[in-house]
């Protein structure tokens, strides 16, 4: 088992500070810059298995999970946070090539992670309690899980990939099972790439148009209606990932020409302004609170 370990930079602007490291394994929180210290962890069994995916309850307990399509073994590894704040190998289900990893919500006690495996949806559900990851109810009929976004205790919302276009489907018992509600109504070739959701009524989603900008849709009725935020800077941005809300008010990562910046917005994406610039690729943001979150390289 490769042990890695990689030096914290904190990056604050306003009242956000982000500590990124290599494989993303810290905190944000208010206070003045400072240099975190070196962090170790246990990443991966192999090293061609980056931990890819993180997420954290809201009660604070935080996991890390990444799959390969690489036909060696394993092709699935994961980490939890203890309560001592060391990160502790984590077992996972069994996953062929076939298998990613594509986003994570959580709620005070566990986690949903959704993808894809097979040409199909794929659920995985993390419980905080016991540590454990298990295989939940996939929604049939779709290639995949773009987007996911939990509101309330067990209670989440999914964009999908259907034929047309990506479809929402709610689960209220943490996966069990799904009740589709509809479609957004996106042209066909738009991507997902974000979707976040402040209780089961009010949810804001992000897609890749055909020109390589980013639109926003938001909904105010449980997903039944979206309408476009028009008008707005995103169509410069080439990607918008990893959104998390509260209320109206939301943070997320906005790739720009220039680079990675963590955005915000205060009206459900009407408005957006920047919280932090960040250095490299980063690939993946997670928040307890609006204030505290890990971001991930």
């Amino acid at each position: 088992m490769n042990r890695v370990s990689a030096h914290v930079r904190s990056l604050v602007r306003t009242a956000v500070v982000c500590s990124v490291a290599g494989v993303v394994l810290a905190s944000c929180a208010t206070s003045t810059v400072t240099k975190s210290p070196r962090v170790s962890g246990l990443p991966a069994i192999s090293i061609s298995v980056p931990l890819s995916s993180v997420a954290c309850t809201t009660d604070n307990s935080c996991v890390a999970l990444g799959t390969s399509n690489l036909d060696v073994s394993p092709t699935s590894v994961g980490e939890y946070r203890s309560a001592n704040g060391r990160w502790s190998p984590l077992t996972v289900p069994s996953a062929d090539t076939s298998t990613y990893i594509q986003a994570s919500s959580c709620w005070s006690s566990g986690c949903l992670f959704v993808g894809s495996q097979s040409n199909a949806d794929l659920v995985w559900r993390y419980s905080a309690t016991t540590h454990t990851i298990s295989v939940a109810t996939a929604p049939t009929g779709a290639s995949g899980v773009e987007a996911i976004s939990c509101y309330g205790s067990s209670a989440c919302a999914i964009l999908d990939s259907a034929k047309t276009n990506p479809r929402f489907l709610v689960t209220e018992n943490g996966g069990a099972t799904w009740s589709p509600v509809g479609s957004i109504g996106v042209p066909s070739q738009d991507s997902v790439t974000s979707l976040a959701c402040t209780s089961h009524l009010k949810c804001i989603a992000s897609f890749l148009n055909a020109s390589n900008g980013i639109v926003v849709y938001v909904t105010a009725d449980g997903g039944t209606t979206w309408t476009a935020r028009t008008g707005l800077s995103t169509v410069t941005w080439s990607a918008l990932t990893s959104l998390n809300c509260a209320r109206t008010e939301c943070v997320g990562l906005a790739k720009l020409s220039f680079g990675w910046r963590i955005m915000r917005t205060l009206n459900l994406g009407k408005k957006w302004s920047k919280v932090a610039s960040l250095r490299g690729s980063i690939l993946t943001l997670a928040c307890t609170t609006l204030e505290r979150c890990v971001v991930g390289a």
